[in-house]
């Protein structure tokens, strides 16, 4: 056999060889994820009229996996500035049992807070917006294939925006959720936060149905005692392998103030799986001294 023949057999077996040893190897301990959206918007009310364009959220977290622990870390844009979003690690106990401490968001509300797993560009209320975001403390949850609950210790329930809590953990905020997952294609969730401090507390009651693979209708009802009662109900559709269409009502309901209805279409386009274009058109319909209003949006997202 020639010596340049020699030399590729040899090559061959040991990039075989290479290759089986890799195909082997465990996962990498660490691995990232995140987004960038950029959106156009256009709002009009009597009179007056406004528009803004730019990048208006990015994130980037990187997950590391050691053993039964898992810690998780992310920095997020949000249009003005950037925090730290996420900072926790999470023991698995075993049994469904876990246990997490640090920076995290919570367990509160229907609509995602990242912008990918959101159906639409707005978010459902308009009057105010009780929904805590993130805050630090310790959790436990216990999940089956029929139910699950949990219980946060935070520091606050709303801290000085929605990315962080105040601080302080002799004011805390109190979180409980119980969600029942044993009628086939269906989700239904209830959760309790008390904010110690203010002594606001906060019940959310949700559930969703998947009606098939590509369409699943979601209603909401939230009270926050002595600030008021919103609710939502909205529908997805899948309308071919590319493109959904969610349709939205919603209403926000203050203690001693007016009432407003936010009527919501929006179309997405997904491009693959790192890419998807949004629209959306609303219309408020405002009750109240506030006039009503008409909001337009286009929103492109890219997320790995």
């Amino acid at each position: 056999m020639k010596t340049h023949t020699k030399l590729a057999v040899a090559f061959l077996a040991a990039a075989s060889s290479i290759a089986a040893q890799a195909a082997d190897a465990p996962a990498p301990a660490v691995t990232f994820d995140g987004y960038a959206v950029a959106t156009a918007d256009y709002t009009s009310t009597t009179g007056s009229s406004t528009s803004t364009m730019g990048l208006t959220a990015a994130k980037f977290g990187a997950t590391g996996k050691f053993g039964n622990v898992t810690g998780y870390a992310s920095l997020y844009y949000g249009g003005s500035k950037t925090d730290l979003l996420d900072a926790y690690f999470t023991v698995d106990v075993g049994g469904g049992l876990t246990v997490t401490a640090g920076k995290f968001l919570s367990y509160m509300g229907y609509e995602a807070f990242d912008v990918p797993n959101m159906a639409q560009v707005s978010y459902a209320y308009t009057q105010f917006n009780p929904v805590p975001a993130y805050h630090s403390g310790v959790k436990i949850d216990y999940s089956t294939a029929t139910y699950g609950a949990g219980f946060a210790l935070v520091d606050s329930l709303y801290g000085a925006d929605a990315y962080k809590g105040d601080g302080d953990l002799k004011k805390p905020g109190l979180e409980a959720y119980y969600t029942y997952k044993g009628i086939k294609d269906t989700t239904i969730w209830f959760g309790v936060a008390d904010d110690v401090a203010t002594k606001t507390v906060f019940y959310d009651l949700w559930a969703s149905y998947a009606l098939s693979k590509t369409d699943s209708i979601g209603a909401e009802v939230i009270k926050v005692e002595s600030v008021g009662t919103e609710w939502l109900l909205a529908y997805t559709k899948g309308l071919n392998a590319k493109w959904s269409l969610t349709s939205r009502i919603s209403e926000d309901l203050p203690t001693g103030g007016s009432s407003n209805m936010k009527y919501t279409l929006s179309p997405s386009y997904s491009v693959n799986d790192h890419f998807i274009v949004r629209a959306e058109v609303s219309y408020i319909s405002s009750h109240g001294a506030t006039p009503s209003s008409t909001y337009l949006a286009a929103q492109s997202i890219f997320k790995f």
